[in-house]
C-alpha cells in the first residue's frame, strides 16, 4: 500500500515538471496579467493635447483652434461689430429729396408760444407761395443766417399727412455760403427749473389746432392756459368765451435754439389745477 502511494506521488511530480504543464501555467499567468493591464488602461482618463501641440496621429482629432480675430460671440471689426456692438442706424426709410429755389418772404410762429417754426417761400417761376415748417430748435440758426427777402435753396421731401394735405418737410437750407441743416439739438447740461404760477381772468379766445380741436385758452390778461386734450374733452361745455377762470401750474420755459417772434415774453401756464364755474378741478 505504501509503495502504491509513493508511485502515485512520483507520477504527479513528473507531470507538473513536464513542458506541457509549464506552458499551461505560463498562459494562465499571461492572461491574468493582460486582464489587469486592460482594466488599468480603461480606467485611465484620456487627456487633451497641450496648447499649441497637435494631437497624436492615431488619436481623435479635436476641434480646430479659434481664429486669431477672437472667439465666437465677440464683436470684431465690420458692419455688425465695432464699439458697443453698433449695428447701424435704425429706421432706414428712404425719401426722395428735391430742391426748391426761391425767396424767403417771412418767418412765422404758428403756435401759442410765439416761437418761429415756419417760413413763407416764394418759388421761382411760380405765383403761389409755400409754407415750409422747420424744427423749433433751428429758429436761432435760421434767423441769424438768412433774413427775409433773401434768395434761398431749400432741400426736403414731400409727404402726405393724415389730413390728406401734402407738406414739404425741411432738411436743409442754403443761402450764399450759409447752410443750415436739420440736426438734433444738443441737450442742455442742466435742466431748466420749473416755476409755479397762477393766472386769473376771463376766457377771451379759444385757440384751436389745425383739426379744430381746442389747444389752449387766451385770457383777458393776455396769458395763455394750456390743457391736455382729455381735460378739454371733459370740460368742453364749460370752456366758453367770457367764463371766469383761475389756473395754477408751471410756466413754460424757452428751449435751446428757439427764436421768439415777439420781444414780449408770452405768459404760458400749463395748468395743474383749474377753478371754473364754481368748481375746482385737478388736472393730471
Amino acid at each position: 500500500m505504501q509503495k502504491s502511494l509513493s508511485g502515485l506521488a512520483l507520477l504527479t511530480a513528473a507531470l507538473l515538471t513536464s513542458p506541457t504543464a509549464h506552458a499551461q501555467q505560463t498562459v494562465v499567468k499571461t492572461k491574468t496579467k493582460m486582464s489587469k493591464n486592460a482594466k488599468s488602461t480603461a480606467a485611465a482618463p484620456v487627456l487633451p493635447p497641450a496648447p499649441g501641440m497637435a494631437p497624436p496621429a492615431d488619436g481623435p482629432a479635436g476641434p480646430p483652434p479659434p481664429p486669431s480675430g477672437g472667439t465666437h460671440g465677440e464683436r470684431g471689426p465690420g458692419p455688425m461689430g465695432g464699439p458697443g456692438g453698433h449695428r447701424g442706424p435704425r429706421g432706414g426709410q428712404v425719401q426722395v429729396l428735391s430742391d426748391v429755389r426761391g425767396t424767403l418772404a417771412s418767418y412765422q410762429a404758428r403756435n401759442d408760444e410765439q416761437v418761429y417754426d415756419a417760413f413763407v417761400l416764394r418759388p421761382e417761376g411760380s405765383a403761389a407761395s409755400d409754407t415750409i415748417h422747420f424744427p423749433r430748435h433751428l429758429g436761432q440758426q435760421l434767423t441769424a443766417a438768412v433774413k427775409a427777402g433773401s434768395t434761398v435753396t431749400v432741400t426736403g421731401f414731400r409727404q402726405t399727412g393724415p389730413d390728406g394735405r401734402s407738406r414739404f418737410h425741411f432738411v436743409s437750407l442754403t443761402s450764399g455760403s450759409q447752410t443750415v441743416r436739420d440736426t438734433r439739438p444738443t441737450p442742455p447740461s442742466t435742466l431748466p427749473t420749473e416755476q409755479a404760477a397762477t393766472v386769473k381772468g376771463t376766457i377771451r379766445e379759444l385757440r384751436r389746432g389745425p383739426r379744430g380741436e381746442i389747444r389752449s385758452l387766451l385770457l383777458s390778461d393776455q396769458s395763455i392756459v394750456q390743457l391736455p386734450p382729455r381735460a378739454v374733452e371733459q370740460l368742453a361745455d364749460k370752456l366758453t368765451p367770457g367764463a371766469s377762470l383761475e389756473a395754477s401750474g408751471t410756466l413754460r420755459t424757452a428751449h435751446p435754439g428757439e427764436a421768439l417772434a415777439s420781444t414780449t415774453p408770452v405768459h404760458i401756464v400749463r395748468a395743474e389745477t383749474l377753478t371754473l364755474g364754481g368748481n375746482k378741478y385737478l388736472i393730471r
